[in-house]
């Protein structure tokens, strides 16, 4: 079947070298598939997509830098044609829908084995029907299948905002008339959330995946 096989190039990054090294030589072995670049975070893995225009980025969720929702969207804006295949250890179906809700083409655990990912790197690329990839838990399939859901809370949206708005912690509490020790809590689930590492870093990730009207300049 030589040279009835599509060509694709992918981007791989993740932050793991050792990871990405050994992803790269499976995903060699299999006719067709070309890694062009390799990347460690979500700001490489845009610069990478704008400058190799690649058929496939695969991208790993937990990464020091912007937020994955951050860096699925700027892909998309780098390079509209290339398909993004997320790659994650750990299952988190409400983060799955926001990425598949922002153009993904794939939600993958990275216990799945390389022919699988293979088969899900050239289903995304087929134009035909705009179909995505999916491996999760059934259980996991409740947090698809159920009501859409925003990734932050009402109230965390709020306590955000005030941030936003270089308001302190104990401005926030007045003005959303509960504790301190609330908005610390709210701000801990926020972070977690978002993998945001300060405040002023919440609020840029927020924005940036549309969680938050724009606040600040970028």
């Amino acid at each position: 079947m030589t040279g009835s096989v599509r060509q694709l190039s992918v981007v791989l990054v993740d932050d793991h070298r050792l990871f990405r090294e050994s992803l790269g030589a499976l995903l060699s072995v299999h006719e067709g598939i070309e890694v062009v670049a390799e990347g460690s975070n979500g700001e490489e893995a845009v610069r990478l997509a704008r400058q190799h225009r690649p058929d496939v980025v695969l991208l790993d969720v937990e990464m020091p830098g912007q937020s994955v929702l951050t860096s699925l969207v700027e892909i998309r804006g780098a390079s509209p044609t290339t398909k993004v295949v997320v790659l994650t250890m750990h299952e988190n179906t409400p983060l799955a829908r926001q990425l598949l809700l922002r153009g993904a083409s794939a939600y993958l655990i990275k216990t799945i084995g390389h022919h699988e990912l293979v088969a899900a790197i050239r289903a995304s690329t087929e134009h035909e029907q705009d179909l995505v990839t999916l491996s999760v838990s059934r259980s996991g399939l409740a947090g698809l299948t159920s009501p859409a859901a925003p990734m932050l809370s009402d109230r965390e949206v709020e306590v955000l905002s005030l941030v936003a708005r270089a308001c302190s912690n104990a401005g926030i509490a007045t003005e959303l008339r509960i504790t301190e020790g609330t908005v610390k809590r709210h701000l801990s689930n926020i972070n977690s959330k978002l993998g945001s590492t300060s405040r002023l870093d919440a609020v840029r990730r927020a924005t940036r995946a549309r969680l938050l009207p724009p606040t600040l300049d970028d």
